[in-house]
């Protein structure tokens, strides 16, 4: 069939359905029926529909002369050609119709009844949390219509728009809703964008070669052979030094426009002067659309920030002067994700973070409690979403698409499965949340080693493992540059001193310039518990077994008092200054007897009475000087570090401790010797280590964000 059949058909549908309406609305009111074939003409003109609106507007002034009617019914998607031929207006034409007849009509306003609520955000089944806009100007409209916002064709907008006529988009199933208003000036909002949209099966075509910078009509050509085929570009973008020019086409258009272009710069590609001309045809463009980014200094650069913190590369960027529209080229397989990201950084929604906790005891547990007491506020107050989507232990796991609440460890008791790290960290990777973080809440070796993937794979780290840190030095190293080379943040403030900020307090001396000296102090709180306690008088295997049923050591204590625990944090420390240190650096004084090294840990509580002496006769030579003794590690600027017994005066900053304290002397080029830096307080106890776990996770979200 030919075009005009095809079209004459087509047009019936709308014929029937007005005439129907019109019959059962003159039931009540005199109700006349409109073929717009009648008195709609128009032509096309490379491709798109023009009205011609003075024909029509004189024959709709014919045909309605002398009719009694109250209501109008017209149908919509057919016109007439200019020499009567009936015609159709082509995809979405029905709304099209509308606003020529609200212009013809001059109208006081023109509503489109759709199946959504009005233009969103953001696509609503690609961002759950997207939200209807309230109003639009037109020249957002069209930006947002344009770029894939379907509820609205871009055609629709024109004739109200030249009428200055109010447009809303309704639904049509939830007729009291608000919809959305499109007028000549939207109303200032809260957020510098209004909406985000996506052409997605785009190809990206290069053209690029020495021969074309500063030859005049380079683009102007190449444009026309793209007129010529009739393939449309979607987006241009071309370098300031004019040696190449980007252009986004439709996929389908892809092998049209590449052998058009390539024969008809065959003489320049022969010649060396141009590439040849090639496509990558798994892109898609964002767009973020908005009046108010307009003079707003830093739009751009957030989006792009917010694009580049989620890890996604953009492979071209166009905005107008009219700095309305920012579009970025990406690929097909990052939309998802983008859209997610970009609606969250524009505070549109929720920054939401994707969260796995690997190690839910002690620790582990007491931070999940901490985070679910907490979650609410943080959303509230700060629009920061803490989703805990996955929890994991050495054998079992529990996930969950939406955030685990309190009920965790029931869950986990009844709904776990059996552990595995692949499909822990492919569940946590979703492209509705851009970004994930594990949280590595255990003691473990072999965990730590998991720690390059999980950057590979694009995930954050939050730590109080200090495996990985006081580790083998080449695989630190391994760790801090994988990290930066996937633009992943690794953070480990819980390595050292429980909650105390000394970590981030350290980076940021050496940050702004300072030159550290020396690192003094009691980094354990185990041990500064037995000591303190020693220092009243009290037997040494009396406080050990107290320490151990108030559950301030290991199982086993001798993991504590081997002091091997204090050597680990005083390398943490000494590596972030920059010394390389490891382990069999430091000289550590061990307190567990060497007779009992090897036996049980009852056999160990039950003969360590024996030994007390070689602890207490140190106390007691302490006290007769008016001094106390402590266990504590210093880091010299020679980058010498030892770990021992030290005996202080009463006034020495290291005597002041009580129960399990922690304490850090900071001696720097700022903070001398006379007056240095002290930050001291609770060192151990699951709440303080957690909630500087908990203080690292709402520095990742700032960071992220």
């Amino acid at each position: 069939y030919s075009s005009e059949i095809q079209d004459f058909i087509l047009g019936y549908g709308e014929q029937w359905s007005a005439q129907i309406l019109t019959a059962y609305l003159n039931l009540t009111n005199k109700t006349l029926y409109l073929d717009a074939s009648k008195v709609l003409y128009c032509y096309k003109k490379d491709g798109v529909v023009c009205i011609d609106w003075e024909r029509s507007q004189a024959a709709l002034i014919e045909y309605l002369k002398d009719k009694d009617f109250s209501q109008l019914v017209v149908t919509g998607f057919i016109a007439s050609t200019l020499d009567g031929k009936r015609t159709t207006l082509g995809r979405n034409g029905s709304d099209f119709s509308g606003a020529i007849f609200a212009r013809l009509f001059q109208a006081i306003k023109l509503i489109i009844w759709t199946d959504v609520d009005g233009i969103y955000t953001a696509h609503p089944a690609k961002v759950k949390s997207a939200f209807c806009i309230d109003n639009l100007s037109y020249q957002e409209a069209l930006e947002l219509a344009y770029f894939g916002a379907s509820v609205l064709h871009p055609m629709t907008i024109a004739p109200v728009q030249e009428a200055n006529i109010p447009l809303y988009i309704k639904n049509s199933y939830n007729p009291n809703a608000e919809g959305t208003l499109i007028t000549n000036a939207s109303t200032k909002s809260k957020h510098p964008i209004k909406g985000l949209t996506y052409v997605d099966e785009i190809a990206l075509i290069n053209i690029e070669g020495a021969g074309m910078a500063g030859v005049s009509g380079s683009a102007a050509r190449i444009f026309e052979i793209m007129r010529q085929c009739k393939v449309s570009v979607i987006l241009i973008s071309q370098a300031s030094s004019e040696h190449s020019l980007c252009l986004a086409i439709a996929n389908k258009s892809v092998d049209v426009a590449l052998e058009a272009l390539n024969s008809s710069l065959k003489f320049e590609i022969d010649n060396g002067q141009i590439n040849k001309v090639s496509a990558d045809s798994s892109c898609a463009i964002l767009a973020a659309v908005g009046d108010d980014m307009v003079g707003n200094p830093g739009v751009a650069g957030k989006f792009f920030a917010t694009l580049a913190k989620a890890n996604i590369n953009i492979r071209a960027i166009a905005q107008g002067s009219s700095e309305r529209n920012i579009s970025v080229v990406i690929g097909s397989k990052d939309i998802n994700k983008a859209l997610q990201a970009a609606h969250a950084g524009f505070y549109l929604s929720d920054r939401v973070i994707s969260v796995g906790l690997i190690g839910p005891g002690g620790i582990g547990a007491t931070l999940l409690d901490q985070i679910e007491a907490a979650r609410a506020q943080i959303k509230a107050k700060y629009q920061v979403d803490i989703c805990v989507r996955g929890i994991m232990n050495s054998q079992q796991m529990l996930l969950s698409d939406d955030a685990l609440n309190g009920a965790w460890r029931a869950n986990l008791a009844q709904h776990a499965i059996p552990s595995n790290m692949a499909e822990f960290t492919t569940h946590l990777l979703s492209d509705d949340i851009p970004h994930a973080v594990i949280i590595d809440c255990t003691a473990s070796k072999d965990l730590a080693k998991h720690y390059l993937d999980f950057f590979n794979q694009g995930f954050n780290v939050i730590t109080p493992n200090k495996h990985a840190n006081a580790g083998d030095i080449d695989y630190y190293r391994q760790i801090k540059a994988t990290a930066a080379k996937n633009s992943c943040h690794y953070l480990y403030e819980a390595t050292v001193c429980a909650g105390l900020p000394v970590i981030n307090t350290l980076q940021d001396l050496i940050k702004t310039g300072d030159e550290i000296i020396s690192i003094e102090g009691v980094v354990s709180g185990t041990l500064s518990y037995i000591f303190n306690e020693l220092g009243k008088g009290r037997i040494f295997s009396e406080i050990v077994k107290e320490a151990k049923e108030l559950g301030y050591t290991e199982p086993d204590p001798r993991e504590d008092l081997s002091g091997q625990d204090v050597a680990r944090k005083l390398v943490c420390l000494a590596r972030e200054i920059g010394y390389s240190v490891s382990l069999t650096d430091i000289g550590v004084t061990n307190l567990v007897p060497a007779e009992l090294r090897e036996c049980s840990v009852a056999e160990f509580m039950e003969r360590l009475p024996q030994f007390d002496h070689l602890i207490m006769d140190m106390a007691h030579a302490a006290a007769a000087k008016s001094e106390k003794l402590c266990y504590a590690g210093k880091i010299s600027a020679d980058s010498s570090i030892n770990v021992a017994i030290q005996s202080v005066a009463q006034t020495h900053p290291l005597a002041r401790l009580n129960g399990t304290d922690n304490i850090i002397i900071f001696q720097t080029q700022r903070y001398d010797q006379t007056r240095p830096m002290i930050i001291q307080g609770p060192g151990a106890g699951g709440a303080v280590t957690a909630a500087g776990i908990f203080a690292d996770l709402l520095r990742l979200t700032s960071f992220l964000y």
